[in-house]
């Protein structure tokens, strides 16, 4: 990253956090992704558990999380903003598997019960397990307000039942939280958040293989049959008793600010291998970085990844606010949804400018740039979809939540 954009875009207090999480990061993605281990994790769809423990190792997974819990204890959410964009630049898919492996990790930071953050935690950050957040269903898609999980209170416990699809990590982790309607009637009025172990009786898992990209960050569907859970495993204890929607918002407007730097590592990826294959390509009689249709494609890469950058520096800087609770959950609903369509919708044609100077290349295994088109589609989808996200941003300003 140039000395300007570090001069302007961090602030004085966390450049030291920074230089040193950058300079982490990128030694431990040039020691252990490889490009053999990057497709066989492709082909094979399989979660690299020695390279997610030996990250939790360095404290790159829940780098903002205290260390009470755990956590490296950074200061600023930037760091995890660096981390991302560091780890993905490097390797689009073995990158996104580190930073998955603890998805939803974030909401029990910010709700859960004391007791609960110093059980679940710790063993997430240090890379020994993975999380989720089962929020998706199979009718539902990205509308949360009407749920088809429900849990009905039985003395002190609640009866899960229901079907959750699509859910990062649901193969590989032993835990995670799955929200679910406790009042019906209330509808997202009566919706809570619930701590479940995958082993418990009446939970089943079942994998969900042959995605288009990310294949090595594990979806599953978890199936809920009368399971019994403990009233003390209400997400933040029996006063958090029907906020599972709220809370779930809150922690999305986290989530899709996340995916922003994930786009932003996605098309700084792309671009690398682009801009040094233009240097090296000869056509006629020449490299093709000379041809000013080639330069015109790569000055917009450029335009769009410095935008985008400052885009995602931006948000993060917000997020600290945010988690403080000095910044309205409505307006930095604006501020994440921005950034995630901004960004993911720029890296679309960033990684499609890299396949094109490719030319036939593109298309091919090879060359690794058709797998960061791969990996980076479902950027515009989870997490609330682009649509979704478009939607919120309209909403926020017309109810003032946002001002330009």
């Amino acid at each position: 990253m140039s000395q300007i954009t570090d001069t302007y875009l961090i602030p004085e207090q966390y450049k030291s956090e920074v230089d040193l999480v950058r300079k982490t990061a990128r030694e431990f993605a040039q020691r252990y992704f490889t490009k053999e281990l990057a497709h066989k994790i492709d082909r094979e769809e399989d979660f690299p558990w020695d390279l997610y423990k030996k990250a939790g190792e360095l404290g790159l997974i829940g780098s903002t999380i205290p260390t009470e819990y755990g956590g490296a204890g950074f200061s600023t959410e930037i760091v995890s903003a660096v981390i991302t964009e560091e780890l993905i630049r490097a390797d689009t898919t073995l990158g996104q598997c580190i930073l998955s492996g603890a998805f939803g990790l974030g909401a029990l930071y910010l709700f859960g019960t004391e007791e609960q953050k110093k059980q679940y935690i710790p063993p997430v950050v240090r890379g020994e397990k993975t999380f989720f957040l089962a929020l998706t269903e199979p009718e539902h898609g990205s509308d949360i307000t009407e749920l088809s999980t429900v849990a009905k209170k039985d003395g002190d416990y609640f009866i899960l039942k229901g079907i959750k699809t699509f859910i990062t990590n649901a193969p590989t982790a032993e835990y995670g939280i799955v929200l679910a309607q406790t009042e019906p009637e209330k509808k997202y009025k009566g919706q809570t958040l619930f701590l479940i172990h995958t082993d418990w009786p009446g939970v089943e898992i079942k994998p969900l293989k042959g995605k288009m990209g990310q294949r090595g960050s594990p979806i599953g569907e978890i199936r809920l049959d009368n399971v019994k859970v403990p009233k003390e495993n209400i997400v933040g204890g029996e006063k958090e008793y029907n906020m599972g929607f709220y809370r779930a918002l809150q922690y999305l407007n986290i989530g899709r600010t996340h995916v922003g730097a994930v786009a932003l590592g996605m098309m700084l990826n792309a671009f690398d291998k682009a801009f040094e294959y233009a240097q090296k390509r000869i056509q006629f009689g020449k490299p093709i970085i000379e041809h000013q249709l080639i330069q015109q494609k790569l000055a917009e890469m450029i335009q769009l990844i410095d935008l985008s950058r400052l885009a995602v520096y931006r948000a993060h800087l917000i997020l600290d606010d945010y988690i403080k609770g000095l910044v309205e959950p409505r307006t930095m609903a604006a501020i994440s949804s921005i950034t995630k369509t901004f960004v993911t919708e720029s890296a679309t044609k960033v990684i499609d400018y890299a396949i094109q100077i490719f030319g036939g290349g593109g298309y091919m295994e090879e060359f690794e740039v058709e797998r960061a088109w791969r990996d980076h589609r479902v950027t515009r989808i989870y997490e609330g979809t682009t649509e979704i996200n478009l939607l919120t941003i309209v909403d926020a300003v017309r109810r003032g939540y946002f001002k330009l």
